[in-house]
């Protein structure tokens, strides 16, 4: 952190963001209120939705401008380099879509012993320059979330349930993308909460497109297995030596196996879409599961 502000003490280009300007952000005031929704026209979406949507451009913006300091440049070029492998777009261009990227990019890849973000620093800088504090409590209840994976509970009205496999933890939920989803499907999604609760808004937000877990039955798609998913987590729990089963999910979730560990998965278990929804096949953990992976395409070429 230290390194950053000597950074941005020692640049003098509008390359890095005017923080002066920045402090004065109110995201949850009236008048912030009304410059969001003329100049974001974030009036179109639901008010949570909107906090998160506002909060990760602010990031976004900020981000852009940390990344040209030599300080964090280790994040910079595995972003870079991240980029460029998997061309975040959505489908059919990519699986990965900008949401789940961005996120990724932003909140997850981390570096060094104390898992440093684009987030965290983030964080740590507006607490220093006394930015408003509920923006960074956007910030620090995006930088706290993480994929999971959830079972569909079913759905009432605007809202879906979700139940995340390992946790068990009940959410309610609304979905932007438009997916309604059904009873039993099996999800890979990030959820953001409301980030304070005098917000009182009662629900959380998926906030990527979700995706849909299935599994290759010969050449058809079928739903996946909760037993199946539950094995794999049984598998790679085992692998993290955390002794405690949540702790070590969150951790697996979080982070993965490797920095690349649920791209890879996304990029190579990719079977079809929607524009409201993604579908995977296959598991983290077994190659030829997925349609995608080297060994499955190698298979294929035997076949033929």
């Amino acid at each position: 952190m230290k390194k950053v502000l000597a950074g941005l003490r020692k640049t003098n280009t509008r390359k890095v963001i005017d923080f002066s300007e920045f402090k004065e952000a109110k995201i949850y005031s009236e008048n912030l209120e009304k410059e969001i929704i003329s100049q974001k026209d974030l009036s179109k979406h639901d008010p949570l939705h909107g906090v998160y949507i506002y909060a990760q451009n602010k990031l976004s913006v900020l981000v852009e401008q940390l990344g040209e300091l030599p300080a964090l440049l280790k994040l910079t070029n595995a972003y870079a380099d991240a980029q460029e492998l998997y061309l975040p777009s959505g489908p059919p261009m990519s699986p990965l879509t900008a949401s789940y990227f961005t996120c990724w990019g932003f909140l997850d890849l981390c570096v060094g012993l104390k898992k440093e973000t684009f987030a965290t620093v983030t964080i740590d800088l507006c607490k220093s320059l006394e930015v408003d504090p509920e923006l960074i409590q956007a910030f620090e209840s995006m930088q706290k979330s993480r994929m999971g994976v959830y079972i569909h509970q079913g759905n009432s009205g605007k809202y879906v349930f979700l139940e995340e496999l390992i946790t068990e933890k009940q959410i309610k939920a609304i979905v932007p993308s438009g997916y309604a989803g059904k009873p039993n499907e099996i999800w890979l999604v990030r959820v953001f909460p409301e980030p304070s609760p005098e917000l009182n808004f009662g629900y959380s937000v998926v906030f990527t497109t979700p995706y849909v877990m299935m599994e290759m039955n010969g050449d058809r798609l079928i739903p996946a297995s909760k037993e199946n998913w539950l094995s794999f987590f049984e598998r790679n729990i085992e692998k993290t030596k955390i002794k405690d089963k949540i702790h070590a999910y969150e951790k697996l979730m979080k982070y993965g196996r490797n920095r690349l560990f649920w791209n890879e998965y996304i990029f190579e278990g990719y079977a079809d879409y929607r524009h409201e929804m993604i579908m995977l096949a296959g598991f983290p953990d077994i190659p030829l599961s997925r349609p995608h992976s080297e060994e499955s395409q190698k298979r294929m070429d035997i076949e033929i």
